[in-house]
């Protein structure tokens, strides 16, 4: 990337420009090059995308599914993109060039190709090569790392850090002088890097402490950081669990000096700060599963920019993501797990008092947790018209939203989402749903937590939530281990060998991607096959992967979902 930099400054840029024959392959160039956009984007600009205010241009980005992001259109670039429309008489709500993504990333190597000819080193200038020539512009022109970031479509910060050189002596000595403090580049490069520092070490820690501990020792030991230390949610209060920089008690302290503003930086997933005792804190919400599980609070030699603010807040999230992949890496690796199933008459949960109120059956087919506060359903009703029973799900106060998916005639399949139920107490500490059935006012639910699970204060949650429920089995079984290998076998003797192709072209073309590499039309031509045969390939190979990887779990479909 530093290479790409160096061949496109502004005379490396200009050579291309000018090795350009037609006004496509300069507008291709101007597209990637001045407003950062993808090959893919670049084939659905429209003139409509276009907007004008005070001087200024923006073009709407799209992908297949919609607007993406707003990107920043220089004038002389909205100028061409007029002039193409012009010349070829294309209306403003038709794509400006009619090539797919491929062909837009072959009109760059040929241009390169003849550009090398005064100029060698531009021989293998791709599209990604002009993106990172937009990148860099901007950012010598002073325009902070998030802004680049938001216009070019990249979604971390840390992308960007091959492109923040090293202030020379002059430039610090200036900055300090201006400011009174280490210029923003420096510190926006210092906080990416122990972002992408802290990323890395996460992905192997084994435990939530080992996390914490990691998290707050790496702050604590970079410079402009005096200290850090995490306090977990628990109900309504915040715990301190891990500290570095600082005594225990001294962040016990801080932590009730700084509850209103801890809180606030919860409720909001958006970072705050506060001027403590030593200067200034930022206190930056831990986001898990989209519901704030914590605070770290990090005390700064300066006040946090806006764009430090941004970083921190991915920090947070990352930290919420490690800590969540551990609960669930401990839940399904454990080798030993306590199996919990429960009985319920409590008319309070939905799938009671639904089953008794329209005297039917019903079945868990799948359960997907939300942002940790509640649980999707999905349902297989029997017994009980649709449209009642989409009616009755409405109006139950636990159900936040419902929607019909199929109608069976003398049942229904319905996505309802709960935001009571034993279910969710289970889940919410830590266990896994294996099974849940009710019929005429009696729901059973069975669910497994790992080995170490504290088995009393799961059970007297569900009680306490729900009083007319009781335990009624508990037992320990062994978890049978599947090797990598053991499931790829498994899913390749599903796969056809057409869907098993498809799928991996799929994959290293980056149509997984976001935004995606190539398009589902471009893959269809690559594999001499139709779009609409290329799409039920893939949809069919995407539900043998994904019926393989949930089998034991509650997407083991119903004996109705599978007719």
């Amino acid at each position: 990337m530093g290479t790409a930099r160096d061949r496109l400054g502004s005379r490396g840029y200009d050579r291309l420009r000018r090795a350009a024959t037609t006004h496509r392959e300069d507008l291709v160039i101007r597209l990637g090059g001045e407003v950062g956009l993808r090959p893919a984007e670049m084939t659905r600009v429209r003139l409509a995308d276009v907007d004008e205010t005070t001087d200024h241009y923006f073009l709407t980005v799209r992908d297949e599914d919609g607007p993406t992001r707003e990107a920043y259109l220089p004038a002389g670039v909205e100028h061409d993109l007029r002039k193409y429309a012009s010349g070829t008489d294309a209306s403003a709500d038709e794509p400006l060039l009619s090539v797919s993504s491929r062909r837009v990333q072959m009109l760059v190597r040929e241009v390169a190709e003849r550009a090398a000819a005064d100029a060698p080193g531009l021989a293998d200038v791709s599209s990604r090569d002009l993106r990172w020539r937009f990148a860099a512009a901007l950012l010598d022109d002073g325009v902070p790392a998030h802004v680049v970031c938001e216009l070019g479509g990249w979604e971390r910060l840390e992308r960007l850090e091959p492109l923040l050189s090293d202030p020379d002596r002059e430039a610090v000595v200036r900055a300090v002088e201006d400011a009174g403090e280490v210029s923003a580049p420096a510190r926006l490069r210092r906080t990416i890097g122990v972002a992408a520092d802290v990323g890395e070490t996460l992905a192997g820690a084994a435990t939530g402490e080992e996390i914490e501990r990691t998290v707050c020792e790496r702050l604590a030991d970079t410079d402009g950081f005096r200290f850090a230390w995490v306090a977990e949610a628990a109900g309504e209060e915040l715990t301190p669990r891990a500290t570095a920089g600082v005594a225990g008690e001294r962040a016990l302290d801080d932590l009730g000096d700084y509850a209103d503003a801890a809180n606030g930086a919860m409720e909001s997933h958006e970072v705050r700060t506060v001027d403590g005792r030593d200067g200034p804190v930022a206190l930056v919400p831990i986001v898990r599963e989209d519901a704030a599980a914590g605070v770290l609070a990090i005390g700064t030699d300066v006040p946090v920019a806006e764009p430090e603010r941004d970083l921190l807040a991915a920090l947070g999230a990352q930290v919420g993501a490690a800590l969540a992949a551990v609960e669930r890496k401990r839940l399904l690796l454990a080798d030993t797990v306590t199996e919990l199933s429960f009985e319920c008459t409590d008319r309070g949960a939905f799938t009671v008092e639904l089953t008794a109120e329209l005297a039917c059956a019903l079945e868990l087919s799948g359960v997907v947790p939300v942002g940790g506060r509640s649980l999707l359903y999905y349902l297989v009703v029997e017994g009980a018209p649709a449209d009642e029973t989409l009616a009755y799900a409405a109006d139950h106060d636990a159900i936040e939203d419902a929607r019909l998916i199929e109608d069976y005639g003398d049942g229904a399949l319905l996505e309802v989402v709960v935001a009571a139920a034993p279910a969710l107490a289970l889940v919410e500490h830590g266990a896994r749903i294996r099974d849940l059935v009710a019929a005429d006012g009696t729901a059973t639910v069975t669910a497994e937590l790992a080995g170490d699970a504290d088995l009393r204060e799961t059970v007297d949650a569900v009680v306490d939530a729900f009083p007319e429920t009781t335990l009624t089995a508990k037992r320990e079984t062994e978890r049978p281990v599947e090797t990598d290998t053991g499931f790829r076998e498994r899913l390749s003797d599903r796969l056809t060998e057409r869907q098993g192709t498809v799928l991996e072209a799929a994959y290293h073309s980056g149509y997984f991607e976001w935004p995606r590499g190539t398009t589902a039309e471009e893959l269809a031509d690559s594999l001499d096959v139709s779009s609409p045969t290329f799409h039920n390939h893939l949809r069919k190979a995407q539900q043998k992967l994904l019926t393989a990887f949930f089998t034991g779990a509650p997407t083991d479909q119903p004996e109705r979902l599978r007719e």
